[in-house]
């Protein structure tokens, strides 16, 4: 599984994540806050530049998220054994000589019980 440099762990990206995000909201807040005070339209561009600050964040992460989640899937479906069955893969019917000792699939077995 590919992982990230050695000695890395994800406390680290979630940091590195969460001081993008912040930063980046702060950036366009402080520029609605310029804007603001030059134009004298207080507070409409803080708010305006800091819902789609947040929300341009939120649909990144988004799809950061599942972009990793779609590679950690083709990981597993690439490291699962062939022969095993899976959510993902066709299987057949078992012969009637593998039921468990006992069990029979005649309709005349049924009746007599």
């Amino acid at each position: 599984m590919a992982r990230g440099p050695a000695g890395s762990n994800g406390s680290e990206d979630g940091l590195a994540k969460a001081i993008e995000i912040a930063l980046t909201l702060g950036i366009f807040v402080v520029a609605g806050l310029g804007l603001d005070y030059w134009l004298g339209t207080a507070p409409w561009f803080v708010l305006s530049f800091g819902t789609v600050a947040f929300i341009v964040k939120f649909i990144v992460e988004w799809y950061r998220y599942r972009e990793r989640m779609q590679v950690h899937e083709q990981e597993m479906a690439s490291n699962r054994p062939s022969e095993q069955r899976g959510i993902d893969r066709a299987t057949g019917f078992d012969e009637p000589a593998s039921l468990p000792t006992g069990v029979s699939l005649d309709a005349d077995a049924d009746s007599s019980a």
